[in-house]
């Protein structure tokens, strides 16, 4: 059920530290691991602010009553080859979080419809899992998104994302992701 009290509006600067808060929270520092000398919870909010800040207007939020409690992004065009996959001229869907007491409530499914709409390029959403399949497949597939690869276990931990990732005190090899492609 979608509540009417949700606004959906462009990020502006003022919703900063809510946006990293939320990514810090629910994704850990996996697309800023590059810095390998974060260590605590607000080194990883600092570090998740300047990656943010840079693309801020970029942003969608979902807030009720002047909270922030979902953001989605996605990239500019990209020429590279990510994945092992030739991938040229792609957006890559970032940093799409909606806090766990919003959960279930269609939020997730709005933001990611703004981000996508009017978009010509090749999209891709890397679509995780901590259960027995990706939460999301579903409404990846009404948004005519196609399955692409299967990153399973190993993917993560072969490119060391595990000691950056929300579970970040557990080596665990423990993370499973599909990436999702829409043409």
């Amino acid at each position: 059920m979608i509540n009417k009290n949700f606004i959906y509006r462009k990020a502006c600067i003022d919703d900063l530290e809510a946006i990293a808060d939320l990514v810090a929270n629910l994704l850990g520092t996996c697309n800023i691991w590059k810095d390998k000398n974060i260590k605590d919870e607000y080194e990883i909010i600092n570090a998740n602010k300047k990656e943010i800040e840079k693309d801020i207007t970029k942003y969608y939020v979902c807030e009720i009553e002047n909270k922030i409690i979902g953001a989605c992004w996605i990239s500019d065009i990209k020429n590279e080859n990510n994945y092992g996959l030739d991938l040229w001229k792609y957006r890559e869907i970032l940093y799409l979080v909606v806090d766990n007491k919003y959960q279930k409530m269609g939020i997730w499914t709005k933001l990611l419809k703004k981000c996508i709409e009017n978009i010509n390029e090749k999209i891709i959403y890397e679509a995780r899992w901590d259960k027995d399949e990706v939460n999301s497949k579903t409404l990846l597939k009404n948004l005519d998104f196609k399955l692409l690869k299967n990153l399973w276990d190993s993917y993560y931990k072969d490119h060391n994302y595990c000691v950056y990732c929300v579970n970040r005190d557990k080596n665990c090899n423990s993370c499973k992701a599909e990436l999702w492609v829409k043409e």
